[in-house]
């Protein structure tokens, strides 16, 4: 029971995909399984085939006969044709029919097995998106305005930490080894979670290509190509001429009697072919699809979050639509920084975060947890960076109003001298 409840949990969607993640590894799997289970209640309880027996065939002898037949291998032959000889009728056999239950299990697994890399992934980066979606989504209706006591503002606290620990690692945590050189290099770079996610996008397009491949090899084998062969069955021509899930089928079995080597060969009908037909025509149908959507999402996702300026455009969107809503017109619009914003401090992961956040909590919670992450940007910043004043100008009645602008998170540009974006760690200990 608990391997079954494992596995019943793993199938549950999470809340750290989309759309396209899903019908991959959590809509077509599911499908899949439930026709492996149709097929199966097919099999083991109703009956499967039947066979045309001589006359002097007992009951006894016939069950055995539909036994053997459907677990041995039958072979296809136009009614028309001649009965071949035992050497032509190898490459007629089919033998995928006993097999469907498992051939839909093993796809059903290949479609799930890029987003459970995914989930590893995850794991491993040290973002924990599932939880930081999960608690965004929680406080989008009940969040108050009050930006400080905010579950947004804990989200963001924890979200600077990581980039901070995570840019931290890879300036300063430098040493020799094969594990200090996979946090350092991989897991600490600021797109280690971004490259995971777009190879699994990625795997997504093959695996979807060597489904079908694998369904020419299995069903077609070596007739057809298997678009002629649906693209027939849907215009009404049946399997008296494609030879793909044929209806009738020929078997070949001996039989011992007193010393005595009897050959038979019946003519059989396997009914589990008429469904087999109906699921496979769905699955290789929905399959192209899936194939379709899957390579031109990947496409938009390459541009989307490795293009560097697409990112830069959705984080200067986000932070525009936060000081466009927001209640507090005194907070600070640095347009000049949000473009070192995104790419030295949020970096890709970052920005993949508040994507997942902006897909499942919405955009409102999406724009505040920038906007918040943007101020705790600049406090750090404006905290850690000298501040460049002539030092004639540093009267009482100057630092006071430079305190109470700390307290009014106000800043002007001129206030802030960021280091160069290349080259120079963003943020460095005093």
């Amino acid at each position: 029971m608990d391997i079954f409840g494992s596995a019943i949990n793993a199938l549950k969607p999470t809340v750290d995909d989309d759309a396209i993640d899903r019908a991959n590894y959590f809509y077509t799997p599911s499908l899949l399984l439930l026709f492996a289970l149709i097929i199966s209640t097919r099999q083991w309880i109703g009956q499967p085939i039947e066979c045309w027996v001589p006359a002097e065939f007992k009951y006894a002898w016939e069950e055995y006969t539909e036994n053997f037949c459907y677990i041995q291998d039958t072979y296809w032959l136009p009614l028309n044709d001649t009965i071949p000889g035992r050497s032509e009728r190898g490459h007629k056999h089919i033998s995928y029919y006993q097999w469907v239950p498992f051939i839909l299990g093993v796809q059903a697994l290949f479609f799930g097995a890029p987003f459970a890399l995914w989930r590893v992934c995850n794991f491993r980066s040290g973002f924990n998106i599932e939880t930081i979606v999960s608690v965004a989504r929680e406080s989008a209706l009940k969040e108050p305005w009050d930006d400080e006591s905010s579950q947004t503002s804990i989200i963001a606290a924890f979200l600077c930490e990581v980039l901070q620990l995570k840019r931290n690692f890879e300036t300063y945590g430098r040493s020799s080894g094969r594990n200090s050189w996979l946090n350092e290099k991989l897991l600490n770079n600021g797109s280690f979670l971004t490259f995971a996610y777009t190879v699994v996008k990625l795997l997504y397009v093959i695996n979807c290509c060597l489904q079908l491949l694998f369904m020419q090899i299995v069903l077609a084998t070596g007739r057809q190509w298997m678009p002629n062969i649906f693209l027939r069955l849907l215009s009404g021509n049946g399997w008296e001429l494609t030879g793909v899930f044929p209806r009738v089928t020929m078997c070949d079995f001996e039989v011992r009697v007193l010393g005595n080597l009897n050959r038979y060969t019946v003519q059989c009908v396997l009914m589990i072919n008429m469904v087999n037909e109906k699921i496979f025509l769905l699955v290789w149908c929905w399959t192209v699809a899936l194939t379709c959507i899957n390579s031109l999402h990947f496409v938009y996702w390459l541009y989307r979050n490795l293009v560097r300026r697409s990112r830069r455009e959705y984080i200067k969107k986000l932070i525009n639509a936060s000081h466009a809503s927001s209640m507090q017109e005194s907070e600070p619009k640095l347009p000049g920084d949000v473009e070192k914003f995104a790419d030295h401090f949020l970096r890709a992961d970052g920005i993949l975060v508040i994507e997942k956040v902006a897909y499942h909590a919405g955009q409102v919670i999406a724009s505040r947890l920038t906007r918040r992450l943007f101020l705790d940007y600049v406090l750090l910043h404006k905290r850690i960076w000298k501040i460049e004043e002539p030092i004639s100008n540093k009267t009482p009645a100057n630092e006071q109003n430079t305190a109470e602008q700390e307290n009014s998170h106000s800043f002007k540009d001129d206030d802030i001298k960021l280091s160069d974006p290349v080259g120079e760690p963003l943020i460095t200990p005093v």
